[in-house]
């Protein structure tokens, strides 16, 4: 679980700049690595995932059956992300809380990181920390913390919109961040209108003493994150009744549905039309715009010819 808050994300953003820019010059990782995370960094957009939206990004990225990237699919080409729990299963100290991903041509780079705390405490009481040194450990650890986060490994992955088996990428122990990763563009991607939306988005600022830090470290103080929240609401809907007053289905909930993809018209294409995905979407019945929603870990599956 992150410590950070939607606030803390621009100072965060910031550590992470010095960070690359020390680590490029102290040889920790190579120069070019090092200009490309800090620039990347400093054009990010900012963005901050709730604790339920979160939740429903990694039930909706494991069922993913294959991967399948457009490079329209990601919000903006630069992007700093952190998400309000653990993007992955893995234990405590190693599961990603946060990303910084850069859209070079087709592919993009995604730099994964995790908490601080949890990962200082996990690494030194490792067996790994036992065997080299206490010391020799701390000084690792410290080389790869930028503030409240720890770098933990960068992968690449393609965003050219072929269908691709999970295997075949090869991602190792970073397939189940990128899976969070997806399923969260795939839902930030959607359309937020009134009976379809599946989150709502607020502009959120960093507080006045970290703008005065950004400002001091060359930063944008005025930058805001976006706060991805999932749509949920208590009260309960009415009664269900066309417009002749006859009684129609009642519905008491609102439910998800899994992605999926859609035949749509296609003039440009040689056979008149082309498939795109959509979804994971919220289905809101008339008269059940405030419904509570269903369990989302109990996505509906949508089957077509």
């Amino acid at each position: 679980m992150t410590t950070l808050t939607p606030r803390d994300v621009p100072e965060a953003r910031e550590d992470l700049v010095g960070w690359a820019d020390r680590a490029g010059q102290a040889g920790t990782i190579r120069p070019s690595s090092a200009h490309a995370i800090a620039t990347g960094a400093r054009a990010a957009g900012q963005y901050y995932v709730a604790s339920h939206m979160t939740a429903l990004a990694r039930t909706v990225g494991e069922g993913l059956p294959q991967f399948d990237l457009m490079a329209d699919d990601l919000p903006e080409p630069y992007g700093f992300l952190v998400w309000d729990g653990r993007a992955s299963a893995e234990h405590d100290g190693c599961a990603p809380v946060a990303v910084l991903w850069r859209l070079v041509a087709d592919q993009v780079h995604l730099l994964s990181l995790t908490d601080a705390a949890d990962y200082r405490a996990w690494a030194m009481g490792s067996e790994q920390a036992a065997a080299m040194g206490r010391r020799a450990a701390a000084e690792r650890v410290r080389q790869a913390t930028a503030g409240r986060l720890t770098v933990r490994g960068q992968t690449t992955f393609p965003a050219d919109g072929r269908e691709v088996p999970w295997e075949r990428l090869e991602l190792g122990s970073h397939e189940s961040v990128v899976r969070t990763v997806l399923a969260t563009w795939f839902m930030t991607r959607q359309p937020a209108d009134a009976r379809r939306g599946l989150h709502e988005v607020e502009e959120v600022a960093a507080s006045r003493s970290a703008q005065k830090r950004i400002a001091r470290t060359g930063g944008d103080p005025m930058a805001t994150v976006r706060y991805v929240a999932l749509r949920r609401a208590l009260r309960p809907p009415s009664e269900g009744s066309d417009e002749d007053g006859h009684a129609t289905r009642i519905y008491r909930h609102r439910w998800f549905v899994r992605p999926h993809k859609r035949t749509y018209p296609d003039r440009n294409h040689p056979d008149g039309k082309s498939k795109k995905r959509v979804g994971p979407y919220l289905v809101t019945p008339r008269g059940c715009e405030d419904a509570p929603i269903l369990d989302p870990d109990k996505l509906v599956n949508v089957l077509r010819r």
